[in-house]
């Protein structure tokens, strides 16, 4: 089972990072264009500002559910480090706990509402709806709890092979010597 679910992580690293690479990639085309209309046409051009701002907020937010997969977000270590075996599991378990907590509820609950309430709202220049912005936070939250799940998955598969491991790589003591 822990093989699936690391596969399962794996596919859905590449996919988030494949598509926040391919949004990067057109931002930065966005950005160059800015710039050299700007500066050498003498004519901004106003499609690239906002474009480049939506792309900005779907790459971030794409970053951001990939930093929960990897483990690279944004965290305060200091109480956990100082804790060991049954203090710790609980402290961590009790953080995973806090952050699906809030990506159900601010990022995926909060996001649907936000999105469906904006949805006949239109960007002034590009003329895209905005719950297509906004879409990005629901799944977000998704992308956020899922990869919660596998990490608590991956810590129990973990604990089990330590445990396992320290099983197996003790000879038990007979007490004679």
């Amino acid at each position: 089972m822990l093989s699936t679910v690391k596969s399962i992580k794996t596919l859905l690293n590449r996919l988030i990072m494949t598509i926040a690479s391919i949004l990067t990639v057109i931002l930065v085309c966005c950005a160059l264009w800015q710039v050299f209309s700007r500066y050498v046409l003498g004519s901004p051009s106003i499609i690239t500002e906002e474009a480049s701002r939506f792309l900005l907020i779907w790459a971030a937010m794409l970053g951001a559910a990939y930093a929960f997969g990897s483990k690279e977000q944004l965290a305060i270590v200091f109480l956990k480090s100082k804790l060991s075996g049954l203090k710790k599991k609980s402290v961590e378990i009790f953080i995973d706990v806090i952050i699906i907590i809030f990506a159900g509820s601010v990022l995926i609950k909060g996001g649907i509402h936000l999105a469906s309430n904006t949805i006949s709202q239109t960007s002034p220049i590009l003329g895209i709806p905005m719950g297509y912005v906004y879409a990005i936070l629901p799944i977000t939250g998704v992308l956020i709890i899922i990869y919660q799940l596998i990490n608590i998955l991956e810590k129990r598969g973990q604990d089990k092979f330590s445990e396992q491991q320290i099983d197996t790589s003790v000879p038990p003591q007979t007490g004679k010597d």
